[in-house]
């Protein structure tokens, strides 16, 4: 067992934090009457608070270890990846997507898609969505897992497992409105702890020309061999497609509010701080090589220069921090779970097999469905700790979910916008997409594709690119093909009525 960098003064802080973190589980279950209080806050969730939320889902121990493994690197070029998709693509969504989402009276992001198009494309994207996540998720818990490894020497599989039991105790308890609690907790730890490392590091390395100019930094790149721009631009579509609600806890955050402006200034705030608030994360690694010996284990950069610049002069810090990326990890994980458990509850449970159920029912089966969908997360967590092929989280994170999250997320987002697009477009959105992704990945691209197109990169632009081409292009074809009936026709109708605010909830402005 490796030794521990935590003292007994972190354990103290580790402990009184957990209990804070459990006083404030306590609190939002007292918020919890209802499944719609339980998925959706009640929709009376603060704007500024679900901007907080959406935001710092970014920043699980995924961001200070995956991520951080990466920088150490690439360099430049991760911020690249990491901040800008995320600060372009929720602006974009800023202006076409949350304002739609806060309209919408759902309780589950796939819940409208019945009314949009039919049950069928319902079932489709919320069965594909739920297998699809469950890699995201175990790759956080394998970052919190490697983090607390380096800290306590504990073994990972050990720290996945109680970390996966934690994790589902604590959104068993309080539902959507725990994790914005949780949030903004952690934004606060997080924010103090990071923004306290960056000058000692700056002082450390001279400044941004001392770092960049020392023969040990980093590349200072805009792209690399692995980030090439074709990679960084299909990336980046499938960010905007991800942070605008194509990951369904990103959605919550949105319909979770009252408003339609209030959900425009909550994506605003959160792109602001995607923009800058990753330099703060980034750049004690970059000086990671400067600082530190060579690291074998990349991702341990970030957690190690935590200890060498903030232990030493505030005891407890070290350990706050550690709680800090735990409690984010929670809530991220939480979050998509609890989104999770909602479209099981609504979309699939209550729509194909009891679709009388009363809410007391419904609630029971959300916290049924949350607990299996937690074992399962932690099982993926452990496969990409034993499995070699799965190489690390970042690296499984972009190859399987990003990789695979358009077809899905196109009838989810688009529908809200192409008025002619019908069932058969949206379906074979999905199924056209994923087999394009399978048949590219596994058969095209290694047995013709790659002796014409080759690099560290080139399969999985190959395979994701193709998959966007087809899946986009069957689902606005077939608008052009297909012919709603007239029933279908007046129900979507109804729903675009509903999003340009004519019916339903209206903005403050129209209330005036």
């Amino acid at each position: 067992m490796q030794e521990q960098l935590l003292t007994t003064t972190d354990w103290v802080v580790v402990v009184i934090y957990m209990i804070i973190m459990m006083g404030a589980g306590l609190f939002a279950k007292t918020l919890i009457k209802t499944p719609e209080d339980y998925f959706a806050a009640g929709h009376r969730m603060p704007w500024w608070l679900a901007s907080i939320s959406h935001h710092m889902s970014g920043y699980s121990a995924f961001a200070f270890v995956a991520y951080a493994g990466f920088a150490y690197k690439a360099g430049l070029t991760t911020w690249v990846v990491f901040a800008v998709p995320c600060a372009v693509g929720v602006a974009i969504c800023a202006f076409v997507w949350a304002p739609r989402w806060a309209r919408l009276t759902v309780l589950t992001p796939v819940e409208y898609l019945e009314q949009r198009f039919n049950n069928l494309t319902r079932q489709t994207v919320a069965w594909s969505g739920i297998f699809l996540k469950f890699m995201d998720e175990g790759a956080k818990f394998f970052s919190l897992a490697l983090a607390v490894n380096v800290c306590t020497g504990w073994r990972m599989d050990a720290i996945i497992i109680v970390s996966g039991v934690i994790a589902v105790a604590y959104v068993l308890l309080g539902g959507l409105w725990a994790d914005a609690i949780s949030d903004f907790m952690q934004f606060i730890v997080q924010f103090a702890v990071t923004l306290l490392l960056v000058p000692l590091v700056w002082s450390a390395v001279g400044g941004w020309s001392g770092l960049w100019s020392n023969p040990k930094a980093p590349p200072f790149g805009l792209t690399n061999a692995e980030w090439p721009i074709e990679k960084l631009l299909i990336y980046g579509i499938v960010v905007t497609l991800s942070y605008s609600g194509g990951t369904w806890g990103l959605a919550q955050r949105f319909y979770s509010l009252k408003r339609p402006e209030e959900a425009r200034k909550a994506a605003l705030l959160s792109s602001a701080l995607y923009l800058f608030y990753p330099l703060v994360i980034l750049i004690p690694v970059w000086a990671a090589r400067i600082v530190l010996p060579p690291l074998d284990d990349p991702n341990q950069a970030y957690i190690l220069m935590v200890d060498k610049f903030i232990a030493p002069i505030m005891p407890g810090l070290l350990g706050l921090f550690i709680c800090s990326m735990f409690a984010a990890t929670m809530s991220m994980v939480d979050s998509d779970i609890n989104a999770l458990a909602a479209v099981f509850t609504k979309d699939i449970y209550q729509r194909q097999f009891d679709r009388n159920a009363s809410e007391g029912r419904l609630l029971i089966v959300g916290l049924l469905a949350t607990t299996v969908l937690g074992a399962v997360t932690v099982g993926c967590a452990l496969a990409i700790l034993w499995d070699p092929r799965l190489k690390g989280p970042f690296e499984t994170m972009v190859k399987y979910f990003a990789g695979l999250l358009t077809p899905i997320s196109i009838p989810l987002l688009f529908g809200m916008l192409n008025r002619r697009a019908t069932w058969r477009g949206a379906v074979g959105a999905v199924v056209g997409g994923l087999a394009t992704w399978g048949l590219v990945e596994f058969v095209l691209y290694p047995r013709c594709i790659s002796h014409i197109y080759s690099g560290p990169a080139a399969s999985w632009v190959s395979a994701t690119g193709a998959e966007m081409i087809v899946a986009f292009g069957i689902f606005f074809l077939d608008g052009f093909i297909s012919k709603q009936t007239p029933e279908e026709k007046a129900r979507v109708d109804a729903l675009f009525d509903q999003l340009s605010g004519k019916t339903g909830r209206k903005s403050e402005e129209e209330e005036a």
